[in-house]
Protein backbone atom coordinates (compact mmCIF):
# COMPACT_ATOMS: atom_id res chain seq x y z
CA UNK A 1 0.00 0.00 0.00
CA UNK A 2 1.34 3.43 -0.91
CA UNK A 3 2.13 6.08 1.66
CA UNK A 4 -0.62 8.48 2.65
CA UNK A 5 -0.49 12.21 1.97
CA UNK A 6 -2.32 14.48 4.39
CA UNK A 7 -2.84 18.16 3.61
CA UNK A 8 -3.75 20.55 6.43
CA UNK A 9 -5.35 23.88 5.57
CA UNK A 10 -4.66 26.14 8.52
CA UNK A 11 -1.54 24.22 9.50
CA UNK A 12 -0.36 27.12 11.65
CA UNK A 13 -3.11 26.37 14.17
CA UNK A 14 -2.11 25.92 17.81
CA UNK A 15 -3.89 22.54 17.59
CA UNK A 16 -1.53 21.16 14.92
CA UNK A 17 1.00 19.79 17.45
CA UNK A 18 -1.74 17.62 18.97
CA UNK A 19 -2.58 16.33 15.47
CA UNK A 20 1.11 15.62 14.72
CA UNK A 21 1.56 13.75 18.00
CA UNK A 22 -1.38 11.47 17.26
CA UNK A 23 -0.35 10.87 13.65
CA UNK A 24 3.17 10.00 14.79
CA UNK A 25 1.75 7.45 17.23
CA UNK A 26 -0.68 5.77 14.82
CA UNK A 27 0.43 2.71 12.79
CA UNK A 28 -0.51 4.15 9.39
CA UNK A 29 2.10 4.53 6.64
CA UNK A 30 2.30 8.29 6.17
CA UNK A 31 4.51 9.72 3.44
CA UNK A 32 3.99 13.43 3.93
CA UNK A 33 2.11 15.89 6.08
CA UNK A 34 1.76 19.21 4.27
CA UNK A 35 0.97 22.17 6.51
CA UNK A 36 -0.52 25.16 4.70
CA UNK A 37 -1.05 28.58 6.27
CA UNK A 38 -1.06 32.21 5.14
CA UNK A 39 0.83 33.27 8.28
CA UNK A 40 4.40 32.33 7.41
CA UNK A 41 5.96 33.10 10.78
CA UNK A 42 3.38 31.09 12.68
CA UNK A 43 3.59 28.23 10.19
CA UNK A 44 7.37 28.07 10.52
CA UNK A 45 7.11 27.81 14.32
CA UNK A 46 4.54 25.02 14.13
CA UNK A 47 6.49 23.11 11.44
CA UNK A 48 9.70 23.18 13.47
CA UNK A 49 7.80 21.88 16.47
CA UNK A 50 6.16 19.19 14.32
CA UNK A 51 9.47 17.93 12.94
CA UNK A 52 10.85 17.59 16.45
CA UNK A 53 7.74 15.65 17.47
CA UNK A 54 8.04 13.28 14.49
CA UNK A 55 11.73 12.66 15.23
CA UNK A 56 11.01 12.04 18.91
CA UNK A 57 8.45 9.35 18.00
CA UNK A 58 10.92 7.70 15.63
CA UNK A 59 8.82 8.31 12.53
CA UNK A 60 10.19 9.33 9.14
CA UNK A 61 7.29 11.00 7.34
CA UNK A 62 8.00 14.43 5.92
CA UNK A 63 6.55 17.60 7.38
CA UNK A 64 6.31 20.13 4.57
CA UNK A 65 5.07 23.72 4.52
CA UNK A 66 3.40 25.92 1.95
CA UNK A 67 1.39 29.12 1.60
CA UNK A 68 -0.40 27.66 -1.44
CA UNK A 69 -3.74 25.87 -1.05
CA UNK A 70 -3.08 23.83 -4.19
CA UNK A 71 0.20 22.38 -2.93
CA UNK A 72 -1.43 21.11 0.24
CA UNK A 73 -4.40 19.65 -1.65
CA UNK A 74 -2.73 18.21 -4.75
CA UNK A 75 -2.99 14.42 -4.63
CA UNK A 76 -3.85 14.30 -0.93
CA UNK A 77 -5.69 11.32 0.46
CA UNK A 78 -7.01 13.41 3.33
CA UNK A 79 -7.55 17.16 3.43
CA UNK A 80 -8.03 18.60 6.90
CA UNK A 81 -9.48 22.11 7.17
CA UNK A 82 -8.90 23.95 10.44
CA UNK A 83 -8.69 27.57 9.36
CA UNK A 84 -10.04 30.65 11.11
CA UNK A 85 -10.80 33.37 8.57
CA UNK A 86 -9.97 36.76 10.09
CA UNK A 87 -8.30 35.18 13.10
CA UNK A 88 -9.22 35.86 16.70
CA UNK A 89 -9.34 39.59 15.94
CA UNK A 90 -12.53 39.22 13.90
CA UNK A 91 -14.03 36.80 16.40
CA UNK A 92 -13.61 39.54 18.99
CA UNK A 93 -15.38 41.98 16.65
CA UNK A 94 -18.27 39.50 16.30
CA UNK A 95 -18.53 39.27 20.07
CA UNK A 96 -18.63 43.06 20.37
CA UNK A 97 -21.48 43.29 17.84
CA UNK A 98 -23.45 40.64 19.75
CA UNK A 99 -22.96 42.48 23.04
CA UNK A 100 -24.09 45.79 21.55
CA UNK A 101 -27.35 44.16 20.50
CA UNK A 102 -27.80 42.07 23.68
CA UNK A 103 -27.72 38.77 21.81
CA UNK A 104 -26.33 35.75 23.75
CA UNK A 105 -23.39 34.19 21.99
CA UNK A 106 -20.49 31.79 22.01
CA UNK A 107 -18.14 30.83 19.19
CA UNK A 108 -20.73 28.97 17.09
CA UNK A 109 -23.90 30.58 18.42
CA UNK A 110 -25.52 33.70 16.90
CA UNK A 111 -23.18 36.47 15.66
CA UNK A 112 -19.79 34.73 16.07
CA UNK A 113 -21.14 31.60 14.39
CA UNK A 114 -22.60 33.50 11.45
CA UNK A 115 -19.51 35.72 11.24
CA UNK A 116 -17.08 32.80 11.10
CA UNK A 117 -19.26 31.13 8.48
CA UNK A 118 -19.50 34.15 6.18
CA UNK A 119 -15.77 34.91 6.40
CA UNK A 120 -14.96 31.29 5.55
CA UNK A 121 -17.26 31.06 2.51
CA UNK A 122 -14.93 32.69 -0.09
CA UNK A 123 -12.03 30.52 1.05
CA UNK A 124 -14.12 27.36 1.00
CA UNK A 125 -15.20 28.08 -2.55
CA UNK A 126 -11.52 28.17 -3.60
CA UNK A 127 -10.77 25.03 -1.63
CA UNK A 128 -13.72 23.14 -3.09
CA UNK A 129 -12.69 23.97 -6.65
CA UNK A 130 -9.12 22.80 -5.98
CA UNK A 131 -10.25 19.61 -4.25
CA UNK A 132 -12.59 18.70 -7.11
CA UNK A 133 -9.74 19.12 -9.63
CA UNK A 134 -6.61 18.07 -7.72
CA UNK A 135 -7.82 15.56 -5.12
CA UNK A 136 -11.24 14.32 -6.23
CA UNK A 137 -10.97 11.12 -4.19
CA UNK A 138 -9.78 12.79 -1.00
CA UNK A 139 -11.75 12.55 2.21
CA UNK A 140 -12.15 16.08 3.52
CA UNK A 141 -12.47 16.57 7.27
CA UNK A 142 -13.70 19.92 8.46
CA UNK A 143 -12.57 21.20 11.87
CA UNK A 144 -13.57 24.80 11.18
CA UNK A 145 -16.48 26.16 13.19
CA UNK A 146 -19.41 26.30 12.79
CA UNK A 147 -18.55 22.72 11.83
CA UNK A 148 -22.01 21.54 10.77
CA UNK A 149 -22.81 24.55 8.60
CA UNK A 150 -19.33 24.62 7.03
CA UNK A 151 -19.53 20.90 6.22
CA UNK A 152 -22.99 21.36 4.71
CA UNK A 153 -21.63 24.16 2.53
CA UNK A 154 -18.75 21.94 1.35
CA UNK A 155 -21.21 19.19 0.48
CA UNK A 156 -23.31 21.71 -1.46
CA UNK A 157 -20.12 22.45 -3.41
CA UNK A 158 -19.86 18.72 -4.28
CA UNK A 159 -16.99 17.92 -1.94
CA UNK A 160 -16.77 14.62 -0.04
CA UNK A 161 -16.66 16.12 3.46
CA UNK A 162 -17.40 15.13 7.02
CA UNK A 163 -17.32 17.47 10.01
CA UNK A 164 -15.61 16.72 13.31
CA UNK A 165 -16.21 17.95 16.83
CA UNK A 166 -14.77 17.17 20.25
CA UNK A 167 -18.07 17.49 22.17
CA UNK A 168 -18.96 13.76 21.81
CA UNK A 169 -15.46 12.83 23.01
CA UNK A 170 -15.90 14.79 26.24
CA UNK A 171 -19.43 13.46 26.78
CA UNK A 172 -18.23 9.87 26.43
CA UNK A 173 -15.39 10.60 28.87
CA UNK A 174 -17.80 12.10 31.41
CA UNK A 175 -20.19 9.15 31.09
CA UNK A 176 -17.37 6.62 31.44
CA UNK A 177 -16.03 8.31 34.57
CA UNK A 178 -19.50 8.48 36.10
CA UNK A 179 -20.18 4.79 35.41
CA UNK A 180 -16.67 3.65 36.31
CA UNK A 181 -15.94 2.03 32.93
CA UNK A 182 -13.47 2.54 30.10
CA UNK A 183 -14.40 5.04 27.38
CA UNK A 184 -14.13 2.26 24.78
CA UNK A 185 -17.04 0.50 26.49
CA UNK A 186 -19.44 3.44 26.08
CA UNK A 187 -21.95 3.61 23.23
CA UNK A 188 -24.61 6.28 22.87
CA UNK A 189 -27.28 7.53 20.47
CA UNK A 190 -25.74 11.02 20.21
CA UNK A 191 -27.91 12.87 17.68
CA UNK A 192 -28.84 16.30 16.40
CA UNK A 193 -26.80 19.06 14.79
CA UNK A 194 -23.27 20.14 15.65
CA UNK A 195 -23.38 21.76 19.11
CA UNK A 196 -27.11 20.94 19.24
CA UNK A 197 -27.03 17.27 20.21
CA UNK A 198 -28.90 15.07 22.65
CA UNK A 199 -28.50 11.60 24.12
CA UNK A 200 -31.41 9.36 25.10
CA UNK A 201 -29.50 6.11 25.57
CA UNK A 202 -26.06 5.13 26.88
CA UNK A 203 -24.87 1.55 27.18
CA UNK A 204 -21.71 0.17 28.73
CA UNK A 205 -19.95 -2.93 27.43
CA UNK A 206 -22.09 -5.76 26.11
CA UNK A 207 -25.14 -4.88 28.22
CA UNK A 208 -28.18 -3.42 26.48
CA UNK A 209 -29.36 -1.69 29.67
CA UNK A 210 -29.76 2.08 29.27
CA UNK A 211 -27.35 3.69 31.76
CA UNK A 212 -28.32 7.28 31.00
CA UNK A 213 -30.51 7.53 34.13
CA UNK A 214 -27.47 6.44 36.17
CA UNK A 215 -25.35 9.17 34.59
CA UNK A 216 -27.98 11.88 35.07
CA UNK A 217 -28.61 10.72 38.62
CA UNK A 218 -25.02 11.55 39.54
CA UNK A 219 -24.82 15.06 38.09
CA UNK A 220 -26.25 18.18 39.64
CA UNK A 221 -27.66 21.32 38.05
CA UNK A 222 -25.08 23.84 36.81
CA UNK A 223 -22.32 21.24 37.15
CA UNK A 224 -19.29 21.01 34.79
CA UNK A 225 -20.47 19.41 31.56
CA UNK A 226 -24.13 19.85 32.56
CA UNK A 227 -24.66 23.64 32.78
CA UNK A 228 -28.45 23.46 33.07
CA UNK A 229 -31.10 24.03 35.71
CA UNK A 230 -32.59 21.21 37.75
CA UNK A 231 -35.85 21.38 35.82
CA UNK A 232 -34.21 21.30 32.38
CA UNK A 233 -32.19 18.23 33.36
CA UNK A 234 -35.10 16.54 35.11
CA UNK A 235 -37.90 17.35 32.68
CA UNK A 236 -35.96 16.43 29.54
CA UNK A 237 -34.24 13.40 31.05
CA UNK A 238 -31.64 13.59 28.26
CA UNK A 239 -27.95 14.03 27.90
CA UNK A 240 -27.60 17.58 26.58
CA UNK A 241 -24.74 19.21 24.67
CA UNK A 242 -23.36 22.03 26.82
CA UNK A 243 -23.77 24.57 24.02
CA UNK A 244 -27.53 24.34 24.48
CA UNK A 245 -27.21 26.41 27.64
CA UNK A 246 -27.19 29.45 25.32
CA UNK A 247 -30.68 28.46 24.11
CA UNK A 248 -32.24 27.09 27.30
CA UNK A 249 -30.74 29.72 29.65
CA UNK A 250 -30.21 32.61 27.24
CA UNK A 251 -30.94 35.44 29.69
CA UNK A 252 -28.61 34.04 32.35
CA UNK A 253 -25.80 33.51 29.84
CA UNK A 254 -26.23 36.96 28.32
CA UNK A 255 -25.93 38.56 31.74
CA UNK A 256 -22.73 36.63 32.39
CA UNK A 257 -21.33 37.72 29.02
CA UNK A 258 -22.17 41.35 29.75
CA UNK A 259 -20.41 41.18 33.12
CA UNK A 260 -17.16 39.65 31.88
CA UNK A 261 -14.03 41.79 31.79
CA UNK A 262 -12.73 39.94 28.73
CA UNK A 263 -14.58 38.03 26.03
CA UNK A 264 -13.72 34.43 25.18
CA UNK A 265 -12.07 35.65 21.99
CA UNK A 266 -9.78 37.93 23.98
CA UNK A 267 -8.95 35.10 26.37
CA UNK A 268 -8.14 32.76 23.48
CA UNK A 269 -5.94 35.38 21.83
CA UNK A 270 -3.80 35.60 24.98
CA UNK A 271 -3.76 31.82 25.36
CA UNK A 272 -2.63 31.29 21.76
CA UNK A 273 0.18 33.82 22.18
CA UNK A 274 1.44 31.84 25.19
CA UNK A 275 1.16 28.54 23.32
CA UNK A 276 3.11 29.86 20.33
CA UNK A 277 5.88 30.98 22.69
CA UNK A 278 6.06 27.45 24.10
CA UNK A 279 6.14 25.91 20.62
CA UNK A 280 8.95 28.28 19.59
CA UNK A 281 11.31 27.04 22.31
CA UNK A 282 14.24 25.28 20.55
CA UNK A 283 13.80 21.93 22.29
CA UNK A 284 10.00 21.82 22.40
CA UNK A 285 8.72 18.43 21.22
CA UNK A 286 5.82 17.71 23.60
CA UNK A 287 2.27 19.06 23.52
CA UNK A 288 1.95 21.33 26.58
CA UNK A 289 -0.80 20.88 29.15
CA UNK A 290 -1.85 24.47 28.40
CA UNK A 291 -3.41 23.32 25.10
CA UNK A 292 -6.16 21.52 27.01
CA UNK A 293 -7.48 24.94 28.08
CA UNK A 294 -8.10 25.87 24.44
CA UNK A 295 -11.65 24.93 23.42
CA UNK A 296 -10.81 22.76 20.41
CA UNK A 297 -8.54 20.37 22.29
CA UNK A 298 -9.44 16.81 21.30
CA UNK A 299 -10.57 17.45 17.72
CA UNK A 300 -7.39 15.83 16.43
CA UNK A 301 -8.13 12.57 18.25
CA UNK A 302 -11.47 12.33 16.46
CA UNK A 303 -9.77 12.99 13.11
CA UNK A 304 -6.91 10.53 13.52
CA UNK A 305 -9.24 7.78 14.73
CA UNK A 306 -11.46 8.33 11.69
CA UNK A 307 -8.50 8.33 9.30
CA UNK A 308 -7.38 4.99 10.73
CA UNK A 309 -10.87 3.54 10.28
CA UNK A 310 -11.11 4.76 6.70
CA UNK A 311 -7.75 3.16 5.86
CA UNK A 312 -8.15 -0.10 7.82
CA UNK A 313 -11.94 -0.57 7.53
CA UNK A 314 -12.13 -1.44 11.23
CA UNK A 315 -15.86 -0.56 11.64
CA UNK A 316 -15.15 1.49 14.75
CA UNK A 317 -17.94 3.89 15.77
CA UNK A 318 -17.26 7.62 15.45
CA UNK A 319 -19.45 10.63 16.26
CA UNK A 320 -19.20 12.94 13.28
CA UNK A 321 -21.13 15.34 11.04
CA UNK A 322 -22.51 13.65 7.92
CA UNK A 323 -25.32 14.09 5.41
CA UNK A 324 -28.61 13.18 7.04
CA UNK A 325 -30.29 11.25 4.26
CA UNK A 326 -32.99 9.41 6.21
CA UNK A 327 -31.06 9.09 9.50
CA UNK A 328 -33.03 11.63 11.57
CA UNK A 329 -36.67 11.55 10.55
CA UNK A 330 -38.21 14.94 9.81
CA UNK A 331 -34.97 16.72 8.89
CA UNK A 332 -34.22 17.42 5.20
CA UNK A 333 -31.92 14.84 3.56
CA UNK A 334 -29.18 17.38 2.79
CA UNK A 335 -28.98 18.60 6.40
CA UNK A 336 -25.65 17.75 8.02
CA UNK A 337 -26.34 15.92 11.28
CA UNK A 338 -24.04 14.84 14.08
CA UNK A 339 -24.59 11.14 14.77
CA UNK A 340 -22.70 7.86 15.30
CA UNK A 341 -21.13 6.59 12.09
CA UNK A 342 -18.82 3.87 10.82
CA UNK A 343 -16.30 3.81 7.97
CA UNK A 344 -17.08 1.07 5.45
CA UNK A 345 -14.98 0.65 2.31
CA UNK A 346 -13.84 4.26 2.40
CA UNK A 347 -17.26 5.74 3.10
CA UNK A 348 -18.51 7.26 6.35
CA UNK A 349 -22.01 5.87 6.95
CA UNK A 350 -24.44 7.14 9.58
CA UNK A 351 -25.94 4.65 12.02
CA UNK A 352 -29.59 4.50 13.01
CA UNK A 353 -30.14 6.39 16.27
CA UNK A 354 -33.92 6.46 16.32
CA UNK A 355 -35.88 9.71 16.12
CA UNK A 356 -35.11 12.88 18.00
CA UNK A 357 -37.08 13.22 21.25
CA UNK A 358 -40.34 15.13 20.84
CA UNK A 359 -39.38 17.98 23.19
CA UNK A 360 -36.19 18.91 21.33
CA UNK A 361 -37.14 18.15 17.73
CA UNK A 362 -38.63 21.63 17.06
CA UNK A 363 -35.39 23.40 18.06
CA UNK A 364 -33.24 21.07 15.95
CA UNK A 365 -35.55 21.51 12.96
CA UNK A 366 -35.51 25.28 13.40
CA UNK A 367 -31.72 25.42 13.51
CA UNK A 368 -31.45 23.10 10.52
CA UNK A 369 -33.60 25.66 8.68
CA UNK A 370 -31.29 28.46 9.81
CA UNK A 371 -28.28 26.61 8.35
CA UNK A 372 -30.12 25.89 5.10
CA UNK A 373 -30.67 29.64 4.73
CA UNK A 374 -26.97 30.21 5.43
CA UNK A 375 -26.00 27.80 2.65
CA UNK A 376 -28.49 29.36 0.23
CA UNK A 377 -27.24 32.82 1.12
CA UNK A 378 -23.62 31.81 0.50
CA UNK A 379 -24.40 30.18 -2.85
CA UNK A 380 -26.28 33.24 -4.16
CA UNK A 381 -24.79 36.03 -1.96
CA UNK A 382 -28.35 36.72 -0.84
CA UNK A 383 -28.90 39.24 1.95
CA UNK A 384 -32.58 38.25 2.02
CA UNK A 385 -31.66 34.66 2.95
CA UNK A 386 -29.41 35.92 5.75
CA UNK A 387 -32.25 38.07 7.09
CA UNK A 388 -34.61 35.07 6.90
CA UNK A 389 -32.12 32.93 8.81
CA UNK A 390 -32.11 35.49 11.62
CA UNK A 391 -35.90 35.80 11.53
CA UNK A 392 -36.18 32.05 12.13
CA UNK A 393 -33.36 31.87 14.70
CA UNK A 394 -34.74 31.82 18.28
CA UNK A 395 -31.92 33.96 19.71
CA UNK A 396 -32.28 36.95 17.39
CA UNK A 397 -35.30 38.60 19.06
CA UNK A 398 -35.91 41.59 16.81
CA UNK A 399 -35.80 41.87 13.02
CA UNK A 400 -34.59 45.48 13.12
CA UNK A 401 -31.70 44.49 15.36
CA UNK A 402 -30.87 41.67 12.95
CA UNK A 403 -30.72 44.11 10.04
CA UNK A 404 -28.43 46.39 12.05
CA UNK A 405 -26.21 43.44 12.99
CA UNK A 406 -25.78 42.48 9.34
CA UNK A 407 -24.99 46.06 8.38
CA UNK A 408 -22.36 46.33 11.11
CA UNK A 409 -20.92 42.93 10.25
CA UNK A 410 -20.37 43.69 6.56
CA UNK A 411 -18.83 47.07 7.40
CA UNK A 412 -16.34 45.62 9.91
CA UNK A 413 -15.57 42.63 7.64
CA UNK A 414 -15.14 44.47 4.34
CA UNK A 415 -11.59 43.06 4.01
CA UNK A 416 -12.92 39.50 4.20
CA UNK A 417 -16.46 39.45 2.75
CA UNK A 418 -18.06 41.46 -0.02
CA UNK A 419 -21.52 42.74 1.01
CA UNK A 420 -24.42 40.48 0.08
CA UNK A 421 -27.21 41.95 -2.01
Amino acid sequence: MRDIKIGVIGGGSVFTPELVDLLAECPLSIGSLVLMDIDGERLDTIARMARRQVAKKGRTFRVETTADYAEAIDGSDFVLIQLRAGGQKMRIEDEAIALRHAVPFVETVTVPGLGAYLRSVPIYEKLAELIRRRAPHAQVMNFTNPAGAMTQFLQALEVNAVGVCNSPLFFVKAAAETLGVDTADIAMDWKGLNHLTFVSQITAGSSAVNRLPDVLGQVGPWSPGFPFSEHVLGDLGLGINGYLQYYFHARRRLQELQEREASRGQQVLALEKELMSLYAEPGADTVPDLLSKRGGFGYSKVVVNLIQSLVTNDHRVHYVNVRNGSTLTGLPPDTVVEVPAVAVNGEVLALDTGPLPEAVFPLVLTMSTVYRYWVRAALSRSLRDLRLSMLVHPLFPDAEDSEAILSEFFEVNRDFVDPYQ
